[in-house]
């Protein structure tokens, strides 16, 4: 007997804010004319000694706030199969389970929406480190503007997992007509000085891992405007300097140190005057 298998589905974090609504439309451009849903997820705590009236009250909100989301989609004219869903539990565990049969988690970051944000916000912190799937933090207005030519930044680690990264943003930088970088940056988390040697053996497997997937880009998609940095500063550091040209952040979850530093409190001091999104994938 054949097994039926239901589509995959990128899940949006639905919590009547403003950066929800602009996760949604993210994710509304990553699931366009593909057969992948577009799943809307509510969470709401249920309080037990809350009296009928109430608990209307927050049944309403939360249908508010998926249906508010849900315009937001249709409004943008594309083809997007969506589904709206209202569950019980709180935020993070809900959609942590539900990372584990989504293709793709996209969330609104709370803390942003300008270039004056505090980078990255808890609940981000806690779901690019616990989800079963890729997250996408969507922070920024101009996520959706065709015209933002602003660049898709990669790191590459040297490690065979960073293919994944890669392939996201070689994915991302053609859906949206945008620039791919790939950086090989700063390792982080040393407590001692690097012998030179080590250094140096460190910079020529980053300058070949850049040149590997410099020659699959060109061969397998041409159109990617592909750029390809080496630097020694932290790759935190690459991004605070070059935020203005930055529009998505891409990074594998096995760089922990990397990771951490991003959305931990170094990245908030470090990122206060950027807007670019973070997409971590596992």
């Amino acid at each position: 007997m054949y097994e039926v298998y239901p589509p995959a589905s990128v899940v949006v974090g639905i919590d009547g804010s403003q950066a929800a609504i602009r996760a949604a439309r993210w994710a509304a451009d990553e699931v366009a004319g593909t057969e992948d849903l577009l799943r809307l997820l509510y969470s709401r705590e249920l309080n037990p000694g809350a009296d009928r009236t109430t608990s209307h009250g927050l049944l309403a909100a939360a249908e508010d706030a998926v249906n508010d989301a849900y315009a937001a989609v249709e409004a943008m004219g594309k083809s997007v199969k969506v589904e709206i869903d209202i569950l019980e539990g709180r935020a993070v565990p809900v959609l942590i389970d539900a990372t584990k049969s989504a293709r793709l988690l996209c969330i609104g970051n709370a803390e942003s929406g300008n270039a004056s944000s505090n980078g990255f916000g808890s609940t981000a912190a806690k779901l690019v480190q616990t989800a079963h799937c890729p997250v996408a933090v969507v922070r920024g207005e101009r996520h959706t503007d065709p015209t933002d030519d602003r660049s898709i930044v990669t790191l590459v680690g040297g490690s065979p997992d960073d293919d994944d990264a890669v392939e996201w943003g070689c994915a991302e930088a053609t859906r949206r007509n945008a620039p791919l970088v790939l950086v090989t940056a700063a390792r982080t988390g040393f407590d001692v000085p690097e012998q030179d040697w080590i250094l140096l053996d460190h910079d020529r497997r980053m300058r070949a891992a850049l040149d590997r997937y410099a020659t699959a880009i060109g061969s397998h998609s041409p159109e990617v405007n592909l750029r390809t940095v080496t630097t020694g500063d932290t790759f935190l550091s690459y991004l605070a300097e070059h935020a203005a040209t930055t529009q998505l952040a891409v990074v594998c979850a096995h760089h922990t140190s990397e990771m951490c530093q991003l959305v931990g409190p170094t990245g908030a001091g470090a990122l206060r005057q950027s807007d670019f999104s973070l997409l971590v994938v596992r």
